[in-house]
């Protein structure tokens, strides 16, 4: 519901990514009614965590120790992303913590633009993520601070929905 509520509001591509080892995986996605379409994953799709808007938000979300085994396990996958460089990924990683969210700027799709946020557990742990992808026209400055928002308020409640507060369990 979470992902059929944001691609019919925003009549973007939406997708939901969870993390497997040193990657992520995309679980599942919905197609808003824009006419350009950003299909970019298909539900089972994997891509070294980073790669990607959804699955850097999962990367940035872990503790930096943690960043840096992945990064170094994933060396030879990410020679198949240009513009995914070890280095590369830690200053993306250190972005997506600055502002809160990850932005991929056409690194896969040279004119396609995407956000995610990430799904987080109480403890602050990557849970899941969402994100949103759309053409460069779509996700300029005016509309992204909007994007960011849509795509927080679900994932906190996705964090309620998979762990209730405690002063929401006792209602």
């Amino acid at each position: 519901p979470a992902l059929r509520r944001l691609a019919v509001e925003t009549e973007d591509t939406v997708f939901a990514s969870v993390r497997e080892g040193l990657a992520a995986v995309c679980i599942a996605r919905e197609v808003g009614s824009f006419p350009i379409r950003t299909l970019t994953l298909d539900q089972g799709d994997r891509r070294p965590l980073g790669v990607g808007a959804g699955s850097l938000a999962l990367l940035a979300h872990c503790p930096d120790e943690e960043i840096e085994s992945i990064i170094a396990g994933n060396r030879r996958w990410l020679q198949d992303y240009a513009g995914f460089s070890p280095d590369e990924l830690l200053r993306l990683v250190a972005r997506t913590r600055s502002q809160g969210y990850a932005l991929n700027e056409g690194r896969i799709v040279p004119a396609m633009q995407a956000v995610g946020v990430a799904v987080l557990t109480r403890s602050g742990r990557p849970a899941a993520s969402l994100s949103l992808a759309a053409i460069r026209d779509r996700m300029g400055p005016e509309r992204l601070p909007g994007l960011v928002r849509r795509l927080r308020e679900e994932a906190e409640a996705l964090t309620e929905l998979i762990e209730p507060s405690p002063t929401t369990r006792n209602l």
